[in-house]
């Protein structure tokens, strides 16, 4: 979405990573996380501007829920604790 974004600006782009997300486990996940290129230097400042303003408008899921397990905080569409695997409570 973000590089096609950029794409239509006119910006010239990459995504690094893309498809190395099946080495996560054998390599640190810093290496093959997925990154947004700009290959232009002189692209760099309207980019971000771009990438800014689309941030802005996008919508904030203020509805947590905070597991009563081991207190990690979860988004509202998740109904299951990751990290301890314990149920959303009931409203």
């Amino acid at each position: 979405m973000r590089k096609e974004l950029l794409e239509q600006a006119g910006i010239q782009c990459m995504i690094k990573n893309q498809r190395s997300s099946g080495l996560a486990g054998e390599i640190p996940f810093v290496e093959i996380f997925p990154e947004l290129w700009v290959l232009q230097d002189q692209d760099y400042d309207h980019a971000r501007q771009l990438l800014e303003e689309e941030t802005e408008l996008l919508p904030i899921n203020q509805d947590f829920w905070t597991c009563p397990g081991c207190g990690e905080r979860h988004e509202s569409q998740f109904g299951v604790c990751w990290m301890c695997g314990q149920e959303k409570p009931s409203p």
